[in-house]
């Protein structure tokens, strides 16, 4: 009973943050929304991160109880997805001639999201994104891929959305705790000669080194005259 009323709760916040819910016309007006809640956790999780979020801490910052807190969301889960959709906000609208300066708008957008709000890169991906604001990004990516000669966007999109975040997470800093050890350093680079090099290379400007990532992706993902798609009729033998 208990997990049929919590994916009846889940279902209710998922279809409010899509509109698709309409206000009781009785009874007494909810004093906040889902999206009072959302800001109310980003804010938390802007000043001591994930870990400062906890559903008692957001109940606190809109002065209500816990308890009275599920009554907007039923989890932690479900408050996070919540919290990404909000941080991210709207996509951006490239208007670039260019497609690949198209893309180039849409992966600095992104990247400035995520220094703005550290966190969203720490949050787990498990599945498809179910709220709008994620999927309002991926839209956007892939109109601007559609305007190239790109062999399979959808592929693309998802590197392009990987790198960036992978490069939002070296970009973190790092505390004094969680730094190696010089001697793990000297040994890994024993070991490890080839990556060593590329380690001694200078990574102070991360955003300059995430531009290359994302042009090396576009260029590898050019249909050419002599692409096939692996899984189309090009690629079949002739009989």
């Amino acid at each position: 009973m208990n997990d049929m009323h919590s994916q009846d709760s889940e279902s209710r916040t998922l279809r409010t943050v899509w509109g698709l819910t309409t206000p009781p016309s009785r009874g007494p007006r909810a004093k906040y929304d889902v999206s009072d809640v959302a800001a109310a956790a980003v804010s938390l999780a802007d000043a001591d991160g994930l870990a400062g979020v906890v559903l008692s801490a957001v109940a606190a910052e809109l002065q209500l109880s816990t308890t009275a807190l599920y009554r907007y969301v039923d989890s932690k889960e479900t408050l996070v997805e919540l919290m990404v959709d909000a941080a991210l906000g709207p996509a951006p609208t490239p208007d670039v001639a260019d497609w690949r300066a198209g893309v180039e708008v849409w992966v600095r957008a992104l990247w400035m999201r995520y220094r703005e709000h550290p966190w969203i890169a720490e949050v787990p991906l498990a599945g498809m994104p179910r709220h709008p604001q994620r999927l309002g990004w991926m839209e956007v990516l892939l109109r601007e891929l559609d305007r190239g000669p790109i062999g399979d966007p959808m592929h693309t999109a998802l590197l392009l959305d990987a790198v960036t975040r992978s490069f939002a997470l070296l970009a973190r800093p790092v505390s004094r705790r969680d730094a190696p050890p010089p001697w793990l350093l000297e040994v890994a680079a024993a070991r490890h000669p080839r990556l060593a090099r590329e380690l001694q290379r200078d990574w102070t400007n991360i955003e300059d080194e995430l531009t290359t990532a994302i042009r090396t992706v576009l260029l590898g993902s050019e249909r050419t005259p002599q692409a096939k798609r692996i899984d189309g009729p090009e690629s079949q033998a002739p009989s």
